[in-house]
């Protein structure tokens, strides 16, 4: 029998950008029962003390192991097997370190819900995540979803099979199950440059926002912090200092949440939460493998080390 990890809480950035808590915040996940059990399973420890900044880059030097996608697509990665009481043992960790069942929101009331992009089948999960917990409450302002312009490949059969709109790109996917899960219309603006677009949906209750957001890097696709990038500057005043409840997948959570704390958080004083769907009980996809969970782990490490260099 494996043993049972309380949750390692995920770093903050308080009001007035407490960046002493912030980093307070990264150290408690980095050294946490649940992480130590979980580099174990790979006969892999940390040092005790020193330099946060020595022990994240040891932690991504060593998270290499996880590193399943050689550069490509997640879905290209191509992982391995564990047997089953190793296989429990990662979940469990994994589990505690954020990384599944994070449906459930903690407040009442946020300012604006940020739907996180990503493929066909993904985002009518993520859309109706988001759709069930504005039916259970009041009061936001608005609701955006937020793509780019990368392609989706190989999407075509799935649209069809599910009766929604062609979706050539990862933006289009994101409107077309927003428009499934909240009843949208045809949009009420549209604004577009180079490399990006905005779809308004000002007739919806709350207004919805669909963006596909450009590329901070030059010749590479937008990724996470991008889209956070172009929600603030494409979309300008409703950022700062904004209640901000964000609804991705549960093994994304760690990751994408730290970079909302860097991009959002010390750069506009808003105040972040992130849930995720459940994978394991999805009707949308299939259930996580274990491989693709540790390869997040390694994601919400390297976006750690991204938002401690920010606050350090």
């Amino acid at each position: 029998m494996t043993d049972v990890y309380t949750g390692a809480p995920l770093p903050s950035c308080a009001p007035g950008a407490d960046r002493a808590g912030t980093a307070e915040g990264i150290a408690a996940w980095l050294g946490s029962a649940a992480m130590t059990a979980l580099l174990d399973v790979f006969g892999f420890r940390l040092p005790a003390g020193g330099p946060l900044v020595d022990r994240l880059a040891d932690a991504e030097r060593f998270s290499t192991r996880w590193d399943y996608r050689k550069g490509s697509e997640r879905h290209q990665a191509v992982g391995e097997t564990f047997e089953p009481e190793r296989d429990a043992l990662i979940r469990e960790t994994t589990a505690a370190l954020g990384l599944a069942d994070c449906a459930a929101p903690a407040a009442e009331r946020y300012d604006h819900v940020l739907v996180l992009g990503g493929g066909v089948r993904t985002m009518l999960a993520r859309a109706d995540l988001a759709a069930t917990v504005l039916r259970r409450r009041t009061g936001v302002s608005t609701v955006a979803g937020l793509g780019s312009t990368r392609p989706l490949v190989g999407q075509e059969e799935i649209t069809r099979e599910l009766g929604l709109r062609p979706c050539p790109t990862e933006g289009d996917a994101v409107e077309e199950a927003l428009r499934r899960e909240f009843g949208l219309g045809e949009p009420t603006g549209h604004r577009q440059g180079d490399g990006w677009w905005v779809r308004e949906h000002a007739d919806a209750r709350p207004p919805v926002y669909v963006l596909a957001a450009p590329s901070t890097r030059s010749g590479m696709r937008a990724n996470t912090a991008d889209t956070f990038v172009g929600w603030a500057e494409l979309l300008p005043g409703i950022a700062r200092g904004a209640r901000l409840l964000l609804v991705t997948t549960d093994m994304f959570v760690p990751f994408q949440h730290c970079d909302a704390v860097r991009v959002l958080g010390l750069g506009y004083g808003a105040m972040i939460e992130t849930i995720g769907f459940a994978t394991a009980t999805s009707r949308w996809v299939p259930p996580a493998r274990t491989f693709e969970v540790l390869q997040e782990v390694r994601s919400a490490i390297r976006s750690m080390q991204l938002l401690y260099a920010a606050v350090a």
